[in-house]
């Protein structure tokens, strides 16, 4: 594994008032959206560390000057290029300019872009005020190549590990590894033990709702395919050497009728096969890890029923909005305003006396 960088080895000040904000785009401040959830819980585990004026910056209006260090959060699905929603406009050109405070900055999980490079590339189609920026192409490179990388917020024993969906199991004190469209399949195929970090003490793993999503049905047998699966998932788990170990349940499926964004599709579709191949593969699945669990004294996450509706589908209701295959920030497994185990798991039932 490369060598990590941690938040709190750089900055040791935990008085200091830190910002998580986007330097291209905005952050969502809906609680609904799972993209924005991200930095969210990044500001939980800043929190946690001792940080305790640290916020999320869901605004492009927020002077950076406010703070002692800003965390550039460059989105989930960064992958070294911007995706940006209106070209080289004015809205940019203030964004961008934030990079010129004086304020400490950090680049959250990648190393900085080169706004410089940005900036060039964008200044022929750009307004205006955009093309003032030329005359600080040179000056915003060197500002890009200075600003450090942080990989974690803090060092902790304890790591949730899993796909797009696995922070929604955060938990206070967590480091969290994301691999958005990791499938189990994949993640064994590489081994565990080169994504888990080895002074790890408690593991939450969860993984496999892709597989069952787009790919165990394409399976000749799947059924097969999945006991497969399982064999090497203990194997793996019981590799590590870790005692405390979780493995969370993979979701329930929701109604076919849900629509998605193409960004889920693969091989042109949503999911293959019907709701109820599918939901038999859930079910086999999650009565494997409960039979590994057992053998290994590990511990299972199963999830709420606030997560079904009548039809025992995985409901709309804690799915974010308004389309995705991902839960809403509001039922994640930790309320990370109030830095509690979230009560919105509770099924509320009513008293009739």
């Amino acid at each position: 594994m490369a060598e990590l960088t941690f938040f709190t080895e750089k900055e040791t000040d935990k008085s200091i008032r830190v910002g998580i904000c986007a330097l291209v785009g905005k952050i969502s401040p809906k609680i609904s959206s799972h993209k924005g959830a991200w930095a969210h819980m990044l500001c939980n585990q800043l929190q946690n560390a001792g940080y305790s004026n640290a916020e999320v910056i869901t605004s492009n209006q927020t002077d950076w000057n406010d703070y002692d260090a800003i965390l550039i959060d460059h989105g989930m699905e960064f992958k070294g290029t911007f995706n940006i929603f209106g070209g080289s406009n004015d809205d940019l050109y203030h964004q961008l300019m934030r990079l010129f405070s004086p304020v400490k900055k950090y680049s959250l999980h990648h190393d900085m872009p080169d706004i410089g490079n940005l900036i060039q590339t964008r200044l022929k189609a750009g307004t205006d005020l955009f093309k003032t920026l030329e005359t600080r192409i040179e000056e915003a490179t060197e500002l890009c190549t200075n600003i450090q990388r942080v990989d974690h917020v803090d060092k902790t024993e304890k790591l949730c590990f899993g796909d797009s969906h696995s922070f929604g199991m955060y938990q206070a004190g967590y480091m969290c590894q994301r691999h958005d469209g990791l499938t189990m399949h994949g993640a064994l195929k590489r081994g565990l033990q080169s994504y888990v970090y080895p002074w790890i003490k408690s593991l939450t793993v969860y993984m496999g709702n892709i597989d069952v999503r787009h790919h165990l049905m394409r399976q000749s047998n799947p059924s097969d395919s999945v006991k497969t699966l399982l064999k090497r998932y203990e194997e793996e788990l019981i590799g590590l050497g870790i005692s405390d170990i979780e493995i969370v349940n993979v979701l329930p499926i929701e109604n076919e009728s849900r629509p998605l964004p193409k960004t889920g599709y693969y091989k042109g579709t949503p999911f293959a096969g019907t709701w109820s191949e599918r939901n038999a593969l859930v079910n086999q699945i999650n009565l494997g890890i409960d039979d590994m669990a057992k053998r290994n004294n590990w511990k299972v996450y199963k999830h709420p029923e606030v997560y079904f509706n009548a039809k025992e589908e995985l409901t709309f209701d804690v799915m974010e909005k308004p389309k995705s295959v991902h839960i809403s920030r509001e039922y994640y497994r930790w309320n990370m305003e109030t830095n509690q185990p979230n009560k919105n798991l509770i099924k509320q039932t009513l008293s009739l006396f």
